[in-house]
Formats: C-alpha cells, sequence, structure tokens
C-alpha cells in the first residue's frame, strides 16, 4: 500500500512538473487567417532581428494565435510573434526595409518613428521558470 501511495505522489509530482516551465505567448490583431503566425524568442545578447532561438508556428483563429514554449530555463527573454501570410518562414520587408507583415513585440514595444529599431533590451521582459503568459498585439 505504501509503495502504491508514492508511485501516486510520484505521478502527482511528475504531472505538476510537466504543467510548469511553460510559456505561453497569446497574439492577437491578426487580420485574417491566410499563412502562420510564428513567435520567436530570444536570449540577452541575441539579435531580435536575427532567427531566434525558439520558434513556434501556430494556426490564427479569431484573429489570435496561441506558442507554448516548455522546459525554458528562467532568466530574460524577448519575443517576437508575426503573421506569415505567404508560409515563407520569415518576416517579409518592403523596398524600404519596413516589415511587410503584421509584427507584434514583447513588452508592449511597437515600432513607430521615435521607438527606433527593436533592441532585445526594449523587448525583455522576465521568465519565472513556472508557469507564465505574455500578450503580445501585431500591426
Amino acid at each position: 500500500m505504501a509503495l502504491g501511495c508514492l508511485a501516486g505522489m510520484l505521478a502527482l509530482g511528475a504531472a505538476r512538473a510537466a504543467d510548469q516551465d511553460t510559456l505561453t505567448i497569446h497574439a492577437t490583431g491578426f487580420a485574417n487567417a491566410r499563412g502562420h503566425a510564428i513567435a520567436k524568442l530570444y536570449q540577452p545578447g541575441d539579435d531580435v532581428l536575427g532567427p531566434g532561438r525558439w520558434q513556434s508556428t501556430a494556426t490564427i483563429v479569431n484573429g489570435q494565435a496561441r506558442f507554448v514554449f516548455s522546459g525554458l530555463p528562467r532568466g530574460r527573454y524577448a519575443a517576437v510573434a508575426f503573421h506569415d501570410e505567404n508560409d515563407s518562414g520569415s518576416i517579409d520587408h518592403n523596398a524600404l526595409g519596413v516589415p511587410s507583415e503584421a509584427i507584434g513585440f514583447s513588452n508592449g514595444f511597437a515600432l513607430g518613428l521615435l521607438s527606433g529599431l527593436p533592441r532585445f533590451d526594449k523587448l525583455r521582459f522576465e521568465y519565472s521558470g513556472e508557469t507564465q503568459r505574455i500578450e503580445i498585439v501585431v500591426k
């Protein structure tokens, strides 16, 4: 009986551990459901205009997409989400180098004339190593 209780406690502990260390990015603002949504995660020192250390693809439903990253160590991160309407796997840009697909950033950063280019320090957020959710609005 004691062995059965121990096995049950271990299984419960494993289930709780599986529920933890999950970062969810909830992205909103997608104008349509063509293509897919892509989210990329970065760590300090990374170029947030580059490929990212982790990437997730999601289907867009009702203007929203949900990305789940598991097993991340606690620490500082930055996130970029964008609407890959043509399924090219990357952000398309116009002739001036401005993104031509909707894009959003963590920490409430938005592209604008006064904001400058996105950098890790502008997008950074703290991940606690437990279940956490952040919001990104793509524009």
